[in-house]
């Protein structure tokens, strides 16, 4: 339950649940969240608010299950709202499987972190003290999820107004990366704390230049050794009006991580996997299988890796590259050795939508048309 609001010294006499409102007062239903105004002298406003607290109070005491019994209808909880806002709200939305699966991720959390509170309990005061728990730019990405949430809510009818958008606006901290050297990734893949499966996901990222997203989640299934080749469909392409699907020519050293991958005794349908050492059933519920590696999971495991590894000491702590700058390096490489722009920004899935649309252009809407492109970076 939230904490009551701080009393000034003058109405420390006031019970629990009553608040100044003006020249008069206003009680705060501690199970609905609901404010009513008292308009009656001081000693009324008090003896109705007593008589209001004996009766709600003990029903927060189990928790609403007796509040259930005498009126048939529970006071909504907030993990009923999050059932809901998935089901009624996410599933309607166009986003990548890759966003779909982080927003997942973050209702898991909040079922388990506030779950069991009725919506009631979840003031402002609640909402920005379990955000304060975060800290920059996750902060904002919490905000706004929970901004959404709360708004579906009270479209609902569950709450009567939106206490995560009355906290505290902060702005995204401006990212400050610099940039991998082939010293400091080659440290990190020879450091013997860095995971094999995390060693393969380095090699795979800097020599295929795909987001960490398509990493994580590309299938065993893309892969066809016969013909050489590895398909993909980057995710963020895929709000495109003209989606965009590749169709990769493995070089030496790329077709090399990816038998490693498909050699793994590990089980898995995916190419990036591991043997995780404890399976938490909201861990795997946001996860694609349970040996899966989600996109949150691969950026900590490699700043971990990073930072123990000792790449980049000499870099300030808030601007270490991320597994993300990895694909900047890679395609750095790639002009390095001489290839085409062109050749790049089509391994990288263009970043000339035009273009894209140049190549599928003449087929029908539904076709999926893989451009045939090339990955042969020589490392």
């Amino acid at each position: 339950m939230a904490p009551p609001r701080a009393r000034t010294a003058k109405n420390r006499s006031l019970p629990a649940n009553l608040y100044p409102n003006g020249k008069y007062w206003q009680y705060k239903n501690p199970i609905t969240g609901k404010k009513t105004s008292i308009n009656k002298p001081m000693a009324e406003a008090i003896k109705l608010a007593n008589a209001a607290n004996a009766k709600l109070l003990p029903l927060l005491a189990d928790d609403g299950a007796l509040l259930e019994m005498l009126t048939g209808d529970a006071a909504p909880k907030f993990s009923k709202c999050l059932d809901r806002f998935e089901t009624e709200w996410l599933s309607t939305k166009k986003y990548a499987d890759s966003t779909l699966k982080e927003i997942k991720f973050k209702l898991a959390r909040y079922r388990e972190d506030m779950g069991d509170l009725m919506m009631g309990q979840l003031d402002v005061l609640k909402v920005a003290e379990y955000l304060d728990g975060f800290e920059n730019n996750a902060y904002t990405k919490h905000r706004g999820l929970l901004v959404q949430v709360f708004a579906f809510a009270v479209a609902k009818g569950l709450c009567e107004r939106n206490s995560a958008e009355l906290t505290l606006v902060k702005k995204e901290a401006e990212k400050k990366r610099q940039r991998h050297t082939v010293e400091g990734l080659n440290k990190i893949l020879a450091y013997v704390g860095t995971p094999v499966w995390l060693k393969r996901a380095i090699r795979l990222g800097l020599l295929s230049l795909q987001r960490r997203e398509d990493i994580v989640m590309w299938p065993k299934t893309a892969v066809d050794l016969e013909q050489n080749t590895i398909k993909v469909s980057p995710g963020k392409t895929q709000n495109y009006g003209k989606p965009v699907h590749l169709e990769i020519v493995m070089g030496q050293a790329l077709r090399e991580v990816v038998l490693e991958c498909l050699k793994s005794p590990v089980v898995c349908p995916y190419l990036i996997h591991y043997s995780p050492k404890a399976r938490k059933r909201t861990q795997l519920d946001a996860k694609l299988h349970w040996n899966a590696v989600t996109a949150d999971y691969l950026t900590k495991s490699f700043a971990q890796a990073r930072d123990d590894s000792q790449a980049y000491d000499n870099v300030p702590a808030g601007e270490r590259p991320t597994f993300h700058e990895i694909r900047a390096l890679g395609a750095w490489l790639y002009e390095q050795q001489g290839f085409a722009q062109e050749y790049i920004q089509g391994l990288m899935g263009h970043a000339d939508v035009k273009m894209t649309e140049h190549y599928q252009s003449g087929h029908g809407d539904d076709e999926v048309v893989y451009m045939k492109v090339k990955a042969d970076l020589n490392v």
